[in-house]
């Protein structure tokens, strides 16, 4: 299983070869999605010149979407806690993006800096795609 981010997302949705090159390297995991993710990503389509929201959902009917509950909010705020003052601020989407991540044990993919900062893979499994 693999939690994708939303810098995949939009670097799938733009045709970015990573993201393809990727998906076919683990054909064989399951894909997930958290639900403020997907949100995000959805506004891009509503609010996107180049797409429309039927179009994105979609360009997502290949993944699942995951909740997020109390358990996930202390997941994310503990990686928050846990990276070194040198660490950069996560949003509230990019921190529950590492809490569902921690919460499925599951790597999170993605080419977010925030995410992919050296402090953060000290307390956080990550696969960079690009």
């Amino acid at each position: 299983m693999k939690v994708l981010d939303s810098s995949f997302l939009m670097d799938y949705e733009d045709g970015h070869p990573a993201t393809k090159e990727y998906l076919l390297d683990h054909s064989d995991e399951e894909f997930v999605v958290p639900v403020p993710v997907y949100v995000e990503f959805l506004l891009g389509g509503v609010y996107g010149e180049q797409s429309s929201l039927r179009q994105s959902r979609q360009n997502l009917e290949w993944v699942e979407t995951y909740p997020v509950s109390e358990e996930t909010a202390e997941h994310a705020t503990e990686i928050a806690d846990e990276t070194d003052d040198q660490g950069p601020y996560l949003s509230a989407v990019d921190a529950l993006a590492a809490g569902v991540s921690r919460e499925l044990g599951a790597p999170l993919v993605t080419s977010d800096r925030d995410h992919t900062h050296p402090s953060r893979q000290q307390v956080l499994e990550v696969e960079e795609y690009l």
